[in-house]
């Protein structure tokens, strides 16, 4: 049953029944078309039940011929309070039954936020080690960077140091040679 539907049936406007809903059960979005909650059916049915006029007589009183005007007073006064005790249980299980309604909505309400801090600290977390893995990542290149031009500039070294003394080599086989030249044509006799 919408809400609409119901406000009809028991004859008020369905905006005023959406606006209660509303401040009763901030967390849901109501409308004339939304559905009734289940619990909240069930309530109206038992209070209507309750407050259906019984086919015996309250406590037993018979249906009399009132002949005085103090005995209609008082049998009057009777059907009034019987009629105002099952009015205020009526009333009270409705409000019982809200409270259990609204309860649950709170419940599930504070379930929800609780489920949305935990994801975004969860969040928080995964963006805080995806953001240390990448200065990690980031660290670990900066090193293979500074390894390879620490390697070049060795090998440069090396080879500068191979090449000049190669030269230095070359000189003194140059001088070795001329030498020994220069030994064989002193050496003629």
């Amino acid at each position: 049953m919408t809400i609409k539907e119901y406000a009809e049936s028991i004859g008020i406007k369905p905006g005023k029944l959406v606006d209660e809903f509303r401040k009763n059960f901030p967390g849901q979005t109501w409308t004339i078309n939304s559905q009734l909650p289940e619990e909240f059916l069930a309530a109206h049915s038992k209070v209507k039940q309750d407050q259906k006029p019984d086919s015996q007589p309250f406590n037993g009183m018979g249906e009399a011929t009132i002949t005085k005007a103090d005995e209609a007073i008082q049998q009057a006064s009777y059907k009034l309070t019987a009629a105002d005790k099952q009015t205020i249980s009526g009333a009270i299980a409705v409000q019982n039954e809200q409270s259990k309604i609204l309860g649950a909505s709170t419940g599930v309400t504070g379930a929800l936020l609780f489920m949305e801090s935990l994801i975004a600290a969860k969040g928080t977390v995964l963006d805080a080690f995806a953001e240390q893995s990448l200065l990690e990542v980031d660290n670990q290149i900066a090193e293979i960077d500074q390894s390879l031009i620490n390697l070049a500039q060795e090998a440069s070294t090396r080879l500068g140091e191979s090449i000049r003394k190669q030269e230095q080599l070359k000189q003194r086989l140059n001088l070795l040679r001329e030498r020994v030249s220069s030994m064989g044509t002193q050496i003629r006799f």
